[in-house]
């Protein structure tokens, strides 16, 4: 008995941990730049397929690192968009210039991109990219 709630009890707190890493992406692009002009951030859109693997791993290793997660839920406006299952969103790769997935954007307020990352990073190199981001949106 006492193994099955020293099991139950590890379980929990692992579960607890990864809740704390969740980053809460909007499917809805411009109800993401109306947020970001009222909370004054930038908008990371991360185009994806669902067939693709290095998306998958994206979410699985780097998105799920609780120091991305923070990063992203402190300083930006998330949102996953998959070109393949909506017109807008189609439209929407094609004019930030997608050939491969996954593909990251980052825009301001008024829907501008100031940078991007083209394919899967790990955790620490895109930690180092939303840094050198927000730096750079900060200075402008």
């Amino acid at each position: 008995m006492r193994r099955i709630i020293l099991i139950a009890l590890a379980s929990f707190l692992a579960w607890s941990a990864a809740a704390v890493a969740e980053v809460h992406w909007s499917q809805n692009y411009d109800t993401a730049l109306e947020k970001a002009k009222k909370e004054n951030k930038l908008v990371i859109l991360d185009l994806y397929t669902d067939w693709c693997g290095w998306c998958k791993k994206l979410d699985k290793d780097t998105y799920a690192n609780k120091d991305v997660a923070d990063k992203l839920t402190k300083d930006f406006v998330a949102v996953k968009l998959n070109p393949e299952k909506s017109p807008k969103a189609a439209k929407l790769a094609r004019d930030f210039g997608t050939g491969g997935f996954p593909h990251i954007v980052f825009v301001n307020a008024d829907g501008k991109k100031v940078s991007e990352i083209n394919g899967y990073l790990p955790p620490k190199d895109f930690l180092a990219q939303l840094e050198s981001v927000s730096e750079k949106a900060t200075k402008k």
